[in-house]
Formats: C-alpha cells, structure tokens, sequence
C-alpha cells in the first residue's frame, strides 16, 4: 500500500502538493474542488504504476523553476516490504508498485473515446481482460509471430541472393535442374553457332553492286532551229525605223506608228489616202514591231549554252561514284570467292568522247550564230550526235556484267539459312544458368535456403500451436470476463449487457471485439460495425461510465495478487444514480476487504463520507479523510479534512456550536453563537411542525402563527411557551440584520449570552425555556 506522499512538486496545480509527509491509511478518501489537481494526482499515481515519465514531465507547473519531483512510501506487508519510489524530472527510480488506478485515462485506454471506440482501445481491453496465464501465452504467441517474421525475412533474404543465378527463371525451377556434366563444351559449341549465325545474319544484310544509270542526251529541239531561216528581214529595218521616229517627234510618233499598223494599212494610208504597197517604210515598221524576230534571235543565242549543258561532264558524275561504291563494296564480298573481278565503267574514255563530240556540236552552233537568218543542213550536228551512242553501250555493257556478279550474290544469299540468333542465345543462358546451379556458391545459397525454410516452417507450426492454444484460453478467459462483467452491470442495474466478447485479428493486430445488447437492439464493437445502434447513441454518458468501471472491476477481482494491490478510483461516481452510487459503496467496501488499499478521490464529499461510515461501520479498516487544499498562490496541497464537518447540516452545525459553548469550549466565538440561536431554533420550528410555515418566514412571523392557533391546530401546543419564544426572540433577532431595525449587535458577553443558549437547547431537547 501507499504508506506515505513524501513530495510532488511541480506537476501541474501540485507545485507543493505536501507541505510535510502526509500518511495515507488503508483507506483514504480525498476531497477535492474541480480544477484542485485530483486528476493530476490520480495521473501521478497511474505514471507511477508504469514509470511513465512522458506523462508526468508533460504535466509540469508552468512558470516553475525548480525541477519535478516526487517521492512515495510503499509498503508491501511483509517484514523488508518498505520501498521508495522516486521521479527526478527526467525517471522514475525504484520498485514499481502493483497499482490499479480507474480514471479518465483508464477510459480513453480502454474502453472509449469522443469519436467511437477505436481499434487501440479494442486491444488494450482485450489486455486488460486476459490473466496471467493468457497475458502469458499471448506473450508466447507474439515472441512465435516475431520468429515467423524474421524467418520470413531470412528465407527472402536467401531467395534474393540467388536471383542473379537464376535470372528470369522461377525459382523453383532453378533448383529442380539436372546437371550437365559437359556443360562447359556445349557452351563453346553454342558460342561457335552464335558467331555463325550471327556472320550469317550480316551476309544476308550486306547490300548488292550498284549499275550505272544511262546517260540522257536530248537534242531532238536543235535540228529544227538550224534549219530554220528569217527570209523578209532586213538587217536595216530597226535602224530605218528609228531614224523616221526621230525626224518626227521620237517616242510619240513611235506610239503613233504602232497604232496605225493595227488599222492594216496595206494598200493605202488610212489617214491621207495615198497608196502604201511595196512602200519600203511601211515594212520597216512591220519588222519592227515584230516580236518573232527577237524571240528568233534569243533561241540563236541559246543555242552554245544548251550545248555545253548537254554533253558537260556532269552527264558523268554518277558514273565516277558508281565506280566509287562498287570499289568499296567489293573488300565486303572478296572473302566470299564469289567475286574475282569488278568492272568499271571508262570514265576518262567516256569523257574524251564528250569532248570530241562537244567541239563538232559547238562549230556548228557558230556557223548558225554567223548567219542566223540562213538555213543550214542539219545532218553534221546529228552525226556528231550518233557517237554519243557509244556511251550508252558502254553502260548497257557495265550493267549486264554487274547484274552477273549480283546473281550470283544473290544466289549465296538465297543458300545461308535464316539464323534464329534469339534461340541460340536463349539456349546458351540456360546452359550457363544449369551450370552455375552446381556451382560451389550456389549450393552453399540453396542449403542456406532449404535450412530458411525449414527454420520458417517450423517457426510457424510454433505460431499456430501456440495461437490454438491462446485461442482455448482466451475463450475461456473472455467468457468468464464477460460473466463477472455483467455481473456489475447488473448490480448497478444498468440498462445493457454484453451479450458476447471474443477476439479478433481482424484489422492487424489481436484485439477484442464485442456487442452490447440494449433493450433488445445490438451494439457491434469491433472491425465489423454491423449492428442496430452505434455506441455513443445507444449509450449515455453515465451507461459508459458504468460500463468502463465494470470492466475495471472484472480485471480488479480477477487478480489473483489484489491483496497487494493500491486501488485509486477517480471520480468513479460521476454521473451515477442513488442505486447506482450505493451498490459503487459496495464495489468499493469489497475492495477495501479483498485489496491492500483503496484510495478514492472525488469532488463528491458526501459520497466519500458514505464510504466512511459504510466502513466504520463494518469495522473493515481505518479511514483517512483528506482534501487538496488551495494555497495562497492558487496551488493546491494535500493535507487531513473532517469530511462529517463538511457535509453536515446548518442545522448540524449550529446545534453543535451552541452545545460546545455551553459545555465551556474557549474556542466558540460568542458572537457565531449569538448568531447560531435564532437560526438553531427556526430550523427545529420546520422540522417538527412541517409545511405549517413558510420557507423565509422570519421567528417573529412563525410567532404569529403560534399565537392565533387553536386546537386541533398542532401550533397550538407551543401557546404555553409563547411567551418564553417571544423573549428569546426578541434577543436572538438582534444579531441579525433583516430583525434587528438595521443596527445588528455586535458585542455580547458570556453572563448574558448562556442562559439564551441552554434555553434554546432546553427548548429542542425538553420544549422548555426553564
């Protein structure tokens, strides 16, 4: 048990939480405000149960200086049982305490939170449900679990190492291979047809001889033009032309003249009538206005041009690269026997005779260029012409040759078999693959691997063994979980029960699922949310309080080792009805008879002191009654509280006030008693005449009443001391200020103030003043 709180200080509103060790009993109830640091110190003691430094370092006071810390006193029973507990703002130190703490982290851990019941809740419940012997084969089933994985792992890494033997053949294929005992000659020979096929595969690529193109000699137009003449021309018509055009106004007689023609004025002058026929003027202007002869003149100077254009050494410039391709592609082809010689195509003879007959075409074109307006034979041009004709049998004679030597290339061509590179290179892999398989690397890889898969095998065999067993004993744990679970629930009358609660693996991970049935409906909890209602609307607040502190209370009185366990309720009966906050008394008066210690923090003083009385009154143990305290700072501080005190009556209060006053206690003040009488004497009024007066209803009022009463009016019994009343009265009404006119006494002394005081105590116990 808790023995001792020796410190907590900077945690949260617990800067200074004990000003002196404060000494817990068995059981201890602690009063406190909302905001007075009960939750902190309920966190405290659940971080100290796990040495959860994360949770208490998050807590710390903010503006504080000083570091956290904190240091309990645990007892266990047994003689050396003594130790201490320690957190130095950075971890806790010590034996950890066999601590079982319900608060809203309980709560939020294992049973629900704002938005639903989620998967990591669903699996601390299941923790919280199994005992030792399932936690214990849930332990031996996760160590089997992490031993599949890492032989998985192995086996993968194995498998991976062998990939680069195997290439894109299947494993299991891989290690099936036969060997091949003259596996590396069969490699040699099928590198040789490789290279074969591959030589092959370049003949039949290899391009053929090229022929020569036949030259295009065209002068079919030329013979026409020498040949032709001009016969009415005279050399002198532009000049006559022109000096008449000049004699008479130039240019615009010129235009003149032109227009005229057009009226054919053959015979006589449309203008003057005179005649014009064989007028040697009128064919100049004729001649002049011609275009033909021009155009006949340019074709003349033409004629050289086109000449040289047609028999030029460009005719031959294919044939020089003809020459030229066939050279080199013949070093491609020699290897093969199949070419002795290649022929060639005469360039210089062939550009001799452009030349020759260049020079007898172009004496002909100066002839005709001398005396363009004479016909000349045109035989001696085309004779020059036929020699070209040699060079057209020249290429006739060079193409039937190399379409001698390309037959044959084709013939070879057509002989060599179309290689299947692809499946000889396929066959050569799998012959280096089925080598390598028995390699001395290799098998030390595949007995890695077998010994893998073995190892793995047998990790899972393990696994499922010791998952069939885990599933026996959680079957029986969580059905005799959820028997004593539903035994609370009915106890505190609760609305609902679990109507089934197993695991499941569901969702990754081993975690419980459930369903509440609730009148009549269904509430899945669990991976599959089928079902009639969801959880937060078929349930109130308080049913899931209610359902969180049955679960708490199931795991609780299933420990086996609860008689050394601290119980610490937080605020366990917030929200609870009267039967349900009687039968949570109870829950806790069975743990303070099964546990070592029950500490119950609460805002609830009332509830705290049933739990006093219920157990002073069973004589189970001692109770501690304490508060947290507020400082002058706004921190609060452990420290011992009189819970009686605090939920007593005024009636209470002031009855016990006046009686310590009469009983002679210095400690009274007189003036609180003065105070006291007049309020002590009203509340005794209503309590023994009920409903006869009105709730405010001053003394003096209520004597009224007193005096106009008459029987069978129960009033009537006190008109004997109607006057004893009235005289008290009169003195008690003088120390309040609604009774005394406005000037409230402030000043009284004992000799005056007891005899008022035993009369009103007279006047409850004996109804008398005397």
């Amino acid at each position: 048990m808790l023995e001792k709180i020796i410190s907590i200080d900077n945690v949260g509103v617990l800067k200074k939480a004990a000003q002196r060790p404060v000494e817990l009993q068995k059981v201890s109830l602690i009063y406190a405000d909302n905001a007075r640091g009960k939750s902190t110190l309920s966190s405290v003691l659940l971080a100290c149960s796990t040495f959860d430094a994360k949770d208490v370092s998050d807590r710390k006071t903010v503006g504080a200086t000083l570091p956290q810390k904190v240091a309990l006193r645990f007892n266990q029973g047994a003689p050396g049982g003594a130790f201490n507990v320690q957190f130095d703002g950075n971890a806790w130190a010590g034996q950890k305490p066999n601590l079982h703490v319900f608060n809203q982290a309980f709560v939020d851990r294992n049973v629900y939170a704002s938005s639903g019941v989620l998967p990591e809740q669903r699996e601390a419940l299941l923790d919280l449900a199994l005992g030792d012997a399932a936690v214990a084969q849930r332990t031996k089933f996760d160590a089997e679990t992490i031993a599949v994985k890492e032989s998985t792992v192995t086996v993968n890494s194995a498998e991976a190492a062998l990939q680069g033997y195997r290439g894109q053949l299947p494993l299991a294929q891989y290690i099936k291979l036969a060997s091949i005992p003259d596996a590396d000659d069969l490699i040699v020979q099928t590198d040789k047809l490789i290279a074969e096929a591959r030589a092959s595969d370049q003949i039949r690529r290899r391009p053929e001889f090229r022929p020569a193109p036949y030259p295009a000699f065209n002068f079919d137009d030329i013979p026409s033009l020498l040949e032709s003449s001009f016969e009415s021309i005279s050399i002198t018509a532009e000049e006559t032309a022109k000096a008449h055009f000049a004699k008479h106004n130039g240019t615009a007689t010129e235009r003149w003249a032109a227009e005229g023609l057009q009226h054919q004025p053959d015979n006589e002058c449309p203008f003057c009538g005179q005649p014009t026929r064989d007028l040697g003027l009128l064919k100049a202007f004729k001649l002049y206005f011609d275009g033909s002869y021009s155009e006949y003149q340019k074709r003349i100077n033409q004629l050289r041009h086109l000449v040289k254009e047609r028999v030029g050494e460009q005719q031959l410039a294919s044939w020089r690269a003809c020459n030229e391709y066939n050279q080199g592609l013949r070093s491609v082809w020699s290897e093969t026997s199949l070419i002795d010689e290649i022929p060639e195509l005469d360039f210089e003879k062939a550009a001799s005779l452009l030349q020759c007959v260049e020079v007898a075409l172009l004496e002909i074109v100066a002839a005709k260029e001398g005396n363009p307006l004479d016909a000349l034979d045109s035989k001696p041009f085309m004779a020059a012409v036929a020699m070209l004709s040699e060079l057209s049998d020249q290429a006739r004679i060079f193409n039937e040759q190399i379409g001698e030597l390309n037959g044959r290339i084709l013939a070879y061509k057509q002989r060599l078999a179309a290689p299947d590179i692809a499946a000889l290179s396929e066959q050569r892999e799998m012959l280096t693959i089925t080598k390598n398989r028995f390699s001395a690397e290799v098998l030390k890889l595949i007995d890695g691997l077998d010994a893998a898969k073995t190892q793995l095998r047998t990790a899972e065999r393990a696994r499922e063994a010791a998952r069939t067993e885990l599933d026996h004993l959680m079957a029986a744990t969580l059905l005799t979980f959820q028997d004593a679970i539903n035994g609370w629930l009915r106890s505190f009358s609760a609305p609902f029960e679990i109507d089934s609660l197993g695991s499941t693996h569901l969702g990754g991970g081993l975690r419980s699922e459930y369903v509440l049935k609730i009148r009549g409906a269904r509430v899945v909890i669990g991976p599959k949310t089928t079902g009639d209602l969801s959880f937060h609307a078929a349930l109130s607040e308080g049913d899931k309080r209610t359902l969180a502190f049955a679960f708490f209370l199931a795991r609780l009185f299933a420990d086996p080792k609860r008689t050394e366990t601290t119980v610490v309720l937080d605020d366990v009966f917030t929200s609870l009805d009267r039967h349900r906050r009687h039968n949570t008394v109870e829950a806790v008066l069975k743990m303070v008879a099964e546990c070592s210690q029950v500490i119950a923090l609460g805002h609830d003083a009332h509830f705290l002191r049933e739990v006093k009385r219920r157990v002073e009154r069973k004589k189970i143990a001692i109770a501690g009654e304490y508060s947290l305290h507020r400082d002058a700072e706004e921190y609060s501080y452990l420290d011992s509280f009189d819970l009686d005190a605090y939920c007593s009556s005024d009636y209470y209060k002031h009855y016990q006030l006046v009686e310590r006053f009469i009983a002679g206690d210095q400690t009274c003040s007189m003036l609180e008693v003065a105070k006291a009488l007049r309020l002590l004497v009203e509340g005794h009024l209503h309590r023994c005449f009920p409903k006869k007066f009105k709730e405010g209803q001053t003394v003096g009022d209520m004597l009224g009443q007193v005096k106009a009463a008459a029987p069978p009016n129960p009033l009537a019994l006190l008109l004997p001391l109607h006057a004893d009343l009235v005289s008290f009265n009169e003195f008690a009404a003088a120390f309040h200020h609604d009774t005394s006119g406005g000037y409230t006494r402030v000043e009284i002394n004992q000799a005056e103030l007891l005899p008022f005081a035993k009369g009103a105590l007279g006047f409850i116990q004996m109804r008398t003043f005397r």
